[in-house]
């Protein structure tokens, strides 16, 4: 090819060549810039879990629970009533077959948490801890199918009322008579809400020993095992409960003790080897 005008020629390619090194230059630059941004605004994997990390961790942090000291109180093991010679056994009954009598007293402030109004046909309100109260129902209602009607007469008793009764006898009877036929306070059985008194109206519905040779009370002296009962005081072994005989107070024991006691004819204190 023939240049007519290489000045003008070569003019033109310098021009060429500043430009095109121009448009180079821009070119890395605008790359160069594109790249420090990319790696700004990136982050490296590490980078990333660290900050993770840390995020979860302000939010668990705002998220828990304030940290406080533990200040719960141990709850302590229930302080049994003062009964001497207390068994383990009788411990793990809840009392159920707890001696109580003469020797074997219990505490004042003793008051079962479980009793209930009985249910049944009374001469007035009384009270038993539930389970006695379930097994005395179902003894009436034994009583009731064989044609026999019977009569809670007493049930607890706390230990004020106890007093005043023991002293109300003590004033009746002078203190000899009164050891037979009252407990004395923080010892009676209706305390700890596991006895009952019963009575019918064919002994006017009194508390009487004649009660034993009724319908009623032979009744009861036959069958009141049979639901967790027994006749605490027995004719004929006041030597050994201390009291006369009262054919009309039951204590519940339990079905399988007082089974035990009724079919081996003795009293409480003889069944447990107790005075």
């Amino acid at each position: 090819m023939r240049i007519k005008n290489k000045k003008r020629f070569i003019i033109s390619c310098a021009s060429l060549a500043v430009l095109l090194v121009i448009i180079i230059v821009m070119l890395i630059i605008r790359v160069n810039t594109q790249t420090k941004e990319i790696q700004a605004s990136e982050k490296s994997p590490k980078t990333l879990v660290a900050e993770s990390q840390k995020t979860t961790t302000e939010a668990e942090a705002t998220n828990a629970e304030p940290t406080t000291t533990d200040t719960t109180k141990v709850t302590e093991t229930p302080v049994l009533p003062e009964v001497s010679q207390t068994t383990v056994s009788e411990a793990l009954n809840d009392g159920i077959t707890q001696v109580v009598n003469k020797n074997h007293s219990i505490s004042s402030d003793l008051v079962p948490g479980d009793l209930v109004t009985v249910d049944l046909p009374s001469t007035r309100d009384t009270q038993l801890r539930g389970v006695a109260a379930i097994a005395l129902k179902g003894l009436f209602n034994a009583a009731s199918t064989a044609g026999i009607e019977l009569y809670c007469c007493s049930g607890y008793r706390s230990y004020e009322t106890q007093t005043g009764l023991y002293n109300w006898n003590v004033e009746t009877y002078g203190v000899e008579g009164a050891e037979l036929v009252s407990a004395r306070p923080g010892m009676s059985e209706h305390q700890m809400g596991l006895a009952m008194d019963v009575t019918s109206a064919s002994v006017g519905f009194d508390l009487l020993e004649s009660f034993g040779s009724t319908p009623e009370g032979q009744f009861i002296n036959e069958n009141a095992h049979n639901y967790g009962f027994i006749v605490r005081y027995p004719q004929g072994k006041t030597d050994i409960t201390g009291y006369a005989y009262e054919p009309w107070h039951l204590r519940y024991v339990g079905v399988d003790v007082a089974t035990d006691i009724f079919n081996s004819g003795k009293t409480m204190e003889e069944y447990y080897g107790v005075n």
